[in-house]
């Protein structure tokens, strides 16, 4: 008989390693931690770039506006001295002919921005020439044309032209000289640029890309202002850099622009006008430079994150074991609070006993404190958001800031009151249709609600065509008459400009009437406490409404106790005397602010 084979021996089954808590955390980091700080990383790049695209454009911008600022400065010192030196000539009070001519002289001579002066009649018949010693004589025409003599500003510089003044260039400008607002003569001379030169030197060399790329251009293109002097003269019409922002922009009118742009290499340029000489400031440089450090900041977010990456690895593997699930719960937390979720620390983390237990608590009240603050913001965020549609920034302020205010009820103070009506609106509303006459008031009264704003006051109410303005509350300050007369005058002149664009674009034109008056009134929230409004209530709002009422078109009258408050700037107005107004027994001192 045989004996059977041998059983094969049941093999023992295998052990299967479980990977240590360290390990398994580390690789759970590696797999949840690292991709977001990579996301993270880049964002910062991302968002860095972007902040560093917006420096650059205001660096280019801020470069080309103070060249502008520096030039309009130039103007303006030689205005002055050009109309002192008229004065001393033209005044006849000043003294004897010989005692003009030498304080004249001196003038001239500790002048920085001017030569000489040429006088000339009101017809344009050259009068004389006054130079400093050493300057040859000028080269000036013996007679101006009368429409060139037309074109000149009372108060201001009319610009002829560019010229050389050897190797230096000059600015020819004409203007009239009057004495005790009367003109009497004019004067011609040439405005010296070579501060302006030598500020553009000292620009293209202090930074690093700059040494050919600031200059100033005129209306065709042209360089007329450049450190390098050979550079002058050469055309731009067709730069790339035109091309980007446009080649139609009129150097007449403001216009600011900041544009990148390819020419030899990538570039980056910024241009700013200055319309009252019909040029322009112009700041390009190359695109590497401009962010250069760029390449910087990449590498160094990247070793930033990698540390953080490695020092997370490490701190993980030491507390593997105690730390895994408290901490994932910790992660968690914070997450939520970073995507604004303000959950409470998940598990038993807030009841240990440990540190990680008082991190779990601080971060519950953590959460618990920015949901309040949080609700609190929005709720602030949205009520401001919703009263500053119908109240000025300053009512606005005072309710968050004084809710009790809110409440019926007001105080007396001294305000000042501004009237404007458009003049003639019913034969204005009988020949537009109502959608364009809705327009025109919008676009009239949001550029009203600017300039009242800006100068301190606040828009009480809109009457149908009218707009009621007060100055000295609810915060009262000393200059609020003349802030109130100087927004009159402004808004006078947006009118004009206003009305180019009404005549092109719906054929009319208005004209404001306007009225002024500063006394005591009653300031407060005037309704119910369902519904209230901030108004001024008293006897000095029917004085400046009867004000309004009896100007003329285009025409802004004040009354005399805010003549009184103006102090010295009281001379911008002219005395029209007692006037009756409508309803009231008294008369009133009148008068008029000079156009």
């Amino acid at each position: 008989m045989q004996t059977p084979p041998p059983q094969p021996a049941p093999t023992a089954p295998v052990a299967t390693t479980r990977l240590p808590l360290a390990a398994r955390l580390l690789l759970l980091i590696l797999a949840v931690a690292v991709p977001p700080l990579v996301g993270l990383g880049l964002a910062m790049m991302n968002v860095n770039e972007g902040a560093l695209l917006h420096s650059a454009r205001e660096l280019h911008l801020s470069i080309a506006l103070d060249v502008r600022r520096a030039l309009r400065e130039e103007l303006e010192r030689a205005r002055q001295q050009s109309a002192a030196i008229g004065y001393l000539m033209l005044a006849p009070d000043v003294g004897t002919q010989e005692e003009r001519e030498k304080l004249a002289d001196s003038q001239l001579a500790f002048s920085t921005s001017l030569d000489f002066v040429s006088f000339y009649s009101l017809e344009g018949e050259r009068l004389g020439t006054l130079k400093a010693r050493g300057v040859a004589e000028p080269d000036t025409p013996a007679t101006l044309p009368t429409a060139l003599l037309t074109e000149v500003p009372e108060q201001g510089l009319r610009v002829l032209g560019l010229t050389m003044a050897g190797e230096l260039p000059s600015l020819r400008v004409l203007q009239r000289a009057s004495v005790e607002g009367k003109p009497l003569a004019y004067l011609l001379t040439h405005v010296r640029l070579k501060p302006l030169v030598d500020q553009l030197q000292v620009l293209s060399t202090e930074w690093d890309g700059l040494e050919e790329g600031v200059y100033v251009v005129d209306a065709e293109r042209r360089v007329v202002l450049h450190p390098t002097r050979s550079r002058l003269g050469a055309s731009l019409a067709e730069s790339d850099f035109f091309a980007a922002i446009g080649r139609e922009v009129s150097f007449h009118s403001d216009f600011v622009a900041a544009s990148d742009f390819e020419a030899e290499m990538p570039m980056f340029g910024a241009l700013v006008t200055v319309p009252e000489v019909g040029w322009a400031i112009v700041v390009q440089r190359s695109q590497p430079l401009t962010f250069k450090t760029l390449r910087d900041m990449r590498l160094s977010v990247g070793l930033a994150l990698g540390l953080c990456a490695l020092v997370a690895l490490v701190g993980a593997w030491l507390g593997a074991r105690q730390l895994s699930r408290p901490i994932q719960a910790l992660v968690r937390a914070t997450r939520s609070i970073a995507a604004r979720s303000f959950t409470q620390v998940e598990g038993e983390v807030e009841t240990r006993a440990d540190e990680l237990g008082h991190l779990g608590r601080s971060l519950g009240e953590m959460a618990r404190s920015l949901e309040s603050s949080e609700k609190e913001l929005v709720e602030q965020t949205r009520v401001r958001t919703a009263l500053s549609r119908y109240l000025s920034a300053d009512v606005v302020e005072l309710i968050a800031r004084e809710p009790g205010r809110l409440r019926l009820g007001g105080e007396r103070r001294e305000v000042t009151v501004l009237f404007s009506d458009v003049c003639g609106f019913t034969r204005l509303s009988e020949s537009l249709p109502p959608e364009t006459v809705v327009a025109l008031l919008n676009e009239l009264f949001t550029f009203a609600t600017e300039i009242i704003h800006r100068r301190g006051g606040i828009i009480d109410k809109f009457i149908g065509d009218s707009v009621m303005a007060v100055w000295g509350t609810p915060e009262s300050h000393p200059d609020d008459a003349r802030q109130a007369v100087e927004a009159a005058m402004e808004l006078r002149r947006w009118v004009e400009t206003g009305n180019r664009r009404w005549r092109q674009k719906w054929g009319v034109e208005i004209q404001l009437a306007m009225g002024l008056h500063t006394g005591t009134v009653v300031a407060g929230n005037l309704g119910s406490e369902k519904r209230m409004e901030y108004t001024v209530i008293g006897d000095a709002v029917n004085v400046a409404a009867r004000l309004e009422s009896m100007a003329q078109p285009g025409q802004i009258l004040v009354s005399a106790a805010t003549r009184e408050r103006l102090g010295e700037e009281a001379e911008v107005l002219r005395h029209l005397g007692e006037r009756a107004l409508h309803g009231r027994n008294a008369t009133t001192q009148v008068f008029e602010v000079a156009a």
